[in-house]
């Protein structure tokens, strides 16, 4: 399982439960809204998973048609199972992990999802913890979006940058930034597990960084490829190197440190194994938006790389634009200099790091909290205490 999408989950369970102490949560399965595409990013690769046969839309165009088809029992032969957790509910809550963006199966269903509930079986809803990354390439998702998110009960981006997004694709949408529920972790949330502790015994004594890649793709493969020349260049200034591995993707990893002679680490299996580990990192290097907070969370600066949205970006300004600039992980000779450089900086001042962080992170906490309040408005009076009162999740 992808670490941020577990702490995410996580995070959000605390701010719920907090709000709302009596509220039954009814989540409705990830791969319902996400599908099998991809089984790896689920636990066991998805064995025994079923993904319900029903319709769903592909434009805007087709929202109304498929509703009606759902409500007909024409929506196909499972329909039922969304209907049942839906028409149940006191509160439906949106969770945007897999972010708005291109036009991803997640959020193409998501946003019927909502809107259907809000529209036609007036079930208060909301967004929440998600990103919003609208374009005019591939433009599938502005439509769904100006459709759905008006009817909503609240919207809330957990960045920014996807608060002025939706400014320009959606002019005039009352929305907020609440900051992603993966804030509402603290430092005892780390682990340092036999994993960790074996792989902070083979390091010794020696100054370490956390590299972890993201999605994008990277120039690697040979000693004179792009990521092997910055992993080299970062080791020479003085840090050991430590690849972490946790996607099946990343599994090209091991290659990039035959060649540059880091550390390959794929045996942590747990997001508090990996905040354990950069608590004791002078920096990190990442092109992941969830481990960014992480890190931060534990006091640890961050050399970032931008995604396939603009999340990366929008963490970093979450943590004050501290800093500065994110890198493309497509185009590293350029600044390799410049990256080597920010890394040095980061461990000439790690005690100052570790205090600003924490500082920041402890702030972003109370904010992440605030979504409880906002779900708990939108329940209404009545329900927000009652012990029957049930949420379903997506």
């Amino acid at each position: 399982m992808n670490f941020g999408s577990v702490a995410l989950v996580e995070g959000l369970l605390r701010i719920l439960t907090t709000a709302v102490p009596d509220a039954t949560i009814l989540p409705i399965p990830s791969h319902w809204v996400v599908g099998l595409q991809d089984p790896a990013c689920y636990v066991d690769n998805g064995r025994d998973f079923r993904e319900p046969r029903v319709r769903f839309p592909r434009v805007v165009d087709q929202f109304e048609p498929t509703a009606e088809a759902w409500l007909r029992g024409a929506g196909g032969p499972d329909v039922h199972e969304y209907l049942d957790r839906f028409r149940a509910a006191d509160l439906v809550l949106w969770n945007g992990e897999g972010s708005i963006y291109r036009a991803n199966v997640s959020a193409v269903r998501g946003a019927f999802l909502s809107w259907f509930a809000r529209v036609h079986l007036g079930v208060p809803t909301v967004f929440a913890n998600g990103g919003v990354h609208l374009t005019d390439v591939d433009p599938v998702l502005p439509a769904m979006i100006r459709r759905t998110f008006p009817v909503l009960d609240a919207v809330a981006v957990r960045e920014p940058r996807s608060l002025r997004n939706l400014q320009t694709f959606a002019p005039g949408l009352t929305a907020r930034v609440v900051p992603d529920a993966a804030f509402a972790l603290t430092p005892d949330d780390a682990v340092c597990s036999p994993a960790v502790e074996a792989v902070l015994d083979e390091l010794g004594t020696p100054p370490f960084f956390c590299f972890d890649p993201g999605p994008m793709p990277f120039d690697h493969g040979r000693e004179s490829a792009a990521l092997e020349r910055l992993i080299t260049a970062i080791a020479a200034a003085g840090f050991e190197a430590v690849l972490v591995c946790k996607d099946p993707t990343d599994t090209y990893l091991r290659t990039v440190a035959a060649h540059t002679g880091a550390r390959f680490v794929d045996t942590l299996q747990d997001f508090r194994e990996y905040m354990a580990l950069t608590d004791r990192a002078e920096f990190v290097v990442t092109g992941r938006y969830h481990n960014t907070i992480f890190s931060a969370i534990m006091g640890c600066p961050a050399v970032t790389f931008g995604s396939a949205s603009h999340k990366v970006h929008g963490v970093c300004e979450m943590l004050g634009d501290v800093y500065g600039r994110t890198f493309d992980g497509t185009s590293l000779i350029p600044d390799l200099d410049a990256i080597v450089a920010q890394a040095r900086g980061y461990a000439d001042d790690r005690d100052g790091w570790r205090l600003r962080l924490r500082e920041t992170t402890a702030r972003r906490r109370a904010e992440a909290g605030g979504l409880g309040d906002l779900v708990r408005s939108c329940l209404g009076p009545g329900r927000a205490g009652s012990r029957d009162g049930r949420a379903a999740g997506t």
